[in-house]
């Protein structure tokens, strides 16, 4: 006579399962015992771990992307138009360099 599934036993089996994955997920990952490795050879704290890991200690050079520039030349016909000097130039300058101009009559 086949045996019935009740909906306990098959949440017993699902809890299980999912202490096994937990474990699994807490096992050794790629590179942890690398790390461990490291922390041993240089007597590492849990305080110097925390520098290393906190956001900002690692400084980068140059400009951080999305900064913007301050303006170098501007568009006498339309004050808001303006440019710091980087990328393409704009229309207005290419204009106004084809019509004999030079960029130093936009800078600001």
């Amino acid at each position: 006579m086949p045996r019935k599934t009740t909906l306990e036993s098959i949440q017993a089996k699902i809890r299980e399962l999912e202490a096994r994955a937990e474990e699994l997920k807490r096992a050794e990952k790629p590179g942890i015992k690398e790390l461990r490795a490291v922390i041993a050879k240089y007597k590492l704290k849990p305080a110097d771990i925390a520098v290393a890991l906190k956001p900002g200690s690692v400084k980068r050079k140059g400009m951080a992307k999305g900064t913007r520039l301050k303006p170098k030349y501007r568009n006498p016909r339309n004050k808001g138009e303006t440019w710091a000097g980087r990328g393409l130039k704009p229309k207005w300058i290419v204009a106004a360099l084809q019509g004999g101009k030079k960029l130093e009559d936009f800078a600001i």
